[in-house]
């Protein structure tokens, strides 16, 4: 109540009504190679076995404005491979809701007990905020764009496996904004790397750097021959958005042999994982290209995806790295469902919108959520052989919370045909750019 002063020269019998205003209030393969070492703990506790690292990046001088255009190409809801998150929230035109309660002091009841915590993830599914139509350049602190794809040694016309790897820079080309992320799956080498990353910053806005798990991987047999002997993973990073902070960290991927998880023997499922610090939203994020091995057990994890996909967990988290987002995406070799369309261990323990105690977004199932019918739709952005999603981008907060995405989209194979084909005027409808689609999305601070 309002304080009421005593005024001497009145009579005592004045009388002073006052009158409070109540308002409303508002109502997350055995094999061993020296370098560093980790473990992984299952579900159950137990530790599973121990990984290694190795050296070699590649890289280019500082990034100067660019000019030029860019068509953008519109997403549809469920066809085509396409998705788009269009969740928003709506608030009264004021801003508030009016609950019609007793006015508040502003202070809480004193009921002798602690306040409940506060939940960090609490607005984790709201959708992201608004953003200024995005430019050819990504300049906006709010989101970065990301794209994954297994490039399968950048195919070309005439090889035993033959391809256009060139398709999917041309898509790349007609989406705004240029990619700020490019985890790659399957390069051959150093040179390898060198020359994807100088045809992106050739065609695209942007000057681009590569960061490699092994410059000079080890030898394998490849049903494609020698083009495919090679195999290694990268991180591609747009330099006037990101620079490294610290030190890659490699380890290898997990593979069933007689009915253990060991480490598997194969360059190609050496996994990198940097720390970058984002020059634009002054904020620090981590990501990994990953690569696991092919199933060759049997059981319910054939291929030991639980333990990989634990494992990726913990290293984003470990001294030296996490950040305001973490984020992995690669080919996993693991589909996201089992034939009768329930998920698979490894990816419901990580998929945070099915329940995941691992809580990562994967922004194609997302948005496939909110838009309504979720298998056909998930079938719809096969990523592998027309009928299986094998990859896939996950992202965390800072929090533990699933970040926010938007514009979640598989890359088919006739959209960057078509794109080849405005941009240059001429391309074989024969070739893909790889065998796998590529997947791109927004992740949000």
């Amino acid at each position: 109540m309002p304080r009421i002063p005593s005024v001497d020269s009145l009579a005592a019998s004045l009388v002073l009504a006052v009158c409070l205003v109540a308002c409303g209030t508002d109502a997350s393969s055995g094999s061993t190679v020296a370098g560093e070492t980790g473990s992984v703990t299952s579900s159950d506790g137990s530790t599973t076995g121990s990984g290694t690292a190795a050296a070699g990046s590649t890289g280019t001088s500082a990034e100067a404005p660019t000019t030029g255009s860019a068509t953008t190409i519109a997403d549809s809801s469920t066809t085509g491979g396409a998705v788009s998150d269009t969740a928003a929230s709506t608030s009264g035109p004021d801003g508030t809701s009016t609950t019609g309660e007793p006015a508040s002091t502003g202070e809480a009841p004193e009921t002798g007990e602690e306040p409940p915590p506060v939940d960090a993830c609490a607005d984790q599914d709201e959708a992201p905020p608004a953003v200024a139509t995005p430019k050819a350049i990504n300049d906006d602190p709010a989101f970065i764009q990301v794209y994954v794809n297994n490039i399968e040694n950048l195919k070309i016309q005439g090889e035993q496996c033959p391809g256009d790897w060139t398709d999917l820079i041309a898509y790349m080309k007609s989406i705004k904004p240029s990619p700020d992320l490019f985890l790659v799956q399957q390069i051959s080498d150093a040179a390898q790397l060198d020359t994807l990353v100088a045809r992106m910053t050739d065609e695209l806005p942007g000057i681009f750097e590569g960061i490699i798990a092994d410059a000079d991987p080890w030898t394998q047999l490849s049903p494609c021959g020698k083009e495919k002997e090679k195999q290694t993973n990268a991180i591609i990073i747009r330099r006037g958005r990101f620079s490294t902070v610290g030190e890659k960290h490699v380890w290898q991927s997990w593979v069933k042999k007689d009915g253990e998880c060991v480490r598997n023997h194969q360059a190609r499922t050496r996994n990198v994982m940097i720390k970058l610090h984002d020059k634009i939203a002054g904020k620090d994020i981590t990501v990994a290209s990953m690569h696991w091995a092919t199933a060759q057990g049997d059981g319910p994890d054939p291929a030991c995806a639980e333990a990989n996909v634990l494992e990726v967990d913990q290293k984003l988290h470990k001294n030296g790295f996490g950040g305001d987002l973490v984020i992995f995406g690669g080919d996993f070799n693991e589909p996201d469902r089992k034939d009768n369309g329930d998920l698979r261990p490894w990816y419901a323990e990580a998929n945070g919108d099915a329940g995941g105690a691992l809580n990562y977004r994967d922004p194609i199932y997302r948005a496939c959520k909110t838009g309504g019918g979720l298998q056909a739709c998930l079938d719809d952005n096969w990523t592998i052989g027309s009928e299986r999603r094998i990859d896939m981008l996950f992202g965390q907060d800072g929090q533990g919370c699933r970040a926010r995405s938007r514009r979640a989209h598989t890359i088919t194979f006739n959209e960057a045909e078509a794109a080849a084909l405005d941009l240059t005027g001429d391309s074989d409808p024969n070739l893909n750019y790889s065998e796998h689609r590529g997947v791109r999305a927004e992740f949000y601070y």
